[in-house]
């Protein structure tokens, strides 16, 4: 393995010999090599399994990622639960708060959840290998590593092509043709509607969302709710994610994507593993996992964009290709509570 690849960071020497993890005198400047995976590998399999909560993918393709796992380091079970990122969030913080020890792996879509999480010392500091196979951009979410990039994914319009002609911008929403057509999920459940909201408040004013609640949109709570009410014929077109609606073309549903004009919303979900966490070693390996080949062949398959470079997307997408704009952690921190605030008095739920 060349020098150039990634590192692992361990909390102190005592914890990475705990964890099975080599002493490095300097994680940062310490190649991983095959070697290091492998005892961390053979201290997984002495755990037995690993418990991930998740918000980044729906069932079906966090099933297909836990398959993949297991395939790749048999003897190792994966325990997971799939839920909107608010909802998983609640569920630590009150394991926390009563000193519960029952999850390695937290997985969510709200980037504001790890600055808290950080901030209360609960995240193990950690590198996985590989992370140059990343888009440079993102390869170092926290400077002190204590939470990486588990997804990548964009909020687009969808729509059902046998009814309907997508919205060209955002904006277009508050057209009278969409009037009770529009889907959406809710910003006190779905980090990527959480996401959502505070983009397009922070680009066009809270006056876009009355004008919004004008056209009479259904209002569910996680953003895949969008794709169940498209392809039910409850709705024509939402506000949505482009994994799953694109996993559901392509199993032969009358669903598809446009990329707005005004730009899709980029969701940067991280994953880290919890420091008293009761697998920690298995932990390690699965965040270690997600930046394998391995991985991103499973969630392309499953409609999702490719964390490692040279991957193709489903739909042949790019970065490049995309206008899209990001809301940083500092924002979604202050601006998700405002607008959930605000959502609950414009649409009464």
């Amino acid at each position: 393995m060349s020098s150039s690849r990634s590192r692992f960071i361990t909390l102190t020497a005592a914890a990475a010999a705990a964890a099975g993890i080599p002493r490095i005198a300097d994680a940062r400047k310490q190649a991983v090599t095959d070697a290091d995976v492998s005892k961390l590998y053979d201290a997984a399999k002495k755990e037995g399994k690993v418990v991930w909560w998740t918000a980044h993918f729906a069932q079906e393709a966090a099933e297909k990622i836990r398959d993949a796992f297991k395939a790749k380091y048999p003897g190792i079970e994966v325990e997971f639960i799939r839920q909107t990122a608010q909802v998983i969030y609640q569920r630590l913080s009150q394991d926390l708060k009563a000193g519960i020890r029952e999850l390695d792996v937290f997985a969510s879509t709200d980037e504001a959840h790890y600055v808290e999480l950080k901030k209360q010392n609960v995240l193990a500091e950690f590198q996985p290998a590989d992370i140059d196979k990343l888009p440079a951009q993102f390869r170092n979410l926290d400077p002190d590593g204590s939470y990486q990039l588990g997804s990548l994914a964009f909020i687009i319009v969808n729509y059902n092509p046998a009814k309907i002609k997508p919205a060209a911008r955002w904006t277009d929403f508050a057209d009278a043709r969409f009037k009770g057509q529009i889907t959406t999920g809710h910003p006190a459940f779905s980090g990527y509607v959480g996401n959502w909201v505070v983009a397009m408040n922070d680009k066009y004013g809270w006056d876009y969302f009355k004008n919004l609640a004008a056209n009479n949109p259904k209002i569910n709570r996680s953003i895949n709710d969008t794709v169940t009410d498209i392809l039910g014929g409850e709705r024509t077109i939402g506000a949505g994610p482009d994994n799953l609606s694109l996993f559901k073309k392509a199993t032969g549903n009358s669903i598809d994507i446009a990329y707005p004009q005004d730009g899709s919303v980029l969701i940067v979900a991280p994953i880290a593993v919890l420091k008293d966490a009761p697998h920690p070693n298995a932990g390690r390996l699965f965040e270690n996992f997600v930046y394998s080949r391995e991985y991103s062949e499973a969630i392309v398959k499953q409609g999702h964009f490719p964390l490692r470079m040279g991957i193709p997307s489903m739909n042949g997408m790019t970065l490049e290709r995309i206008k899209w704009m990001r809301v940083k952690a500092e924002r979604l921190a202050s601006g998700v509570p405002e607008v959930v605030a605000k959502w609950r008095e414009t649409f009464g739920v």
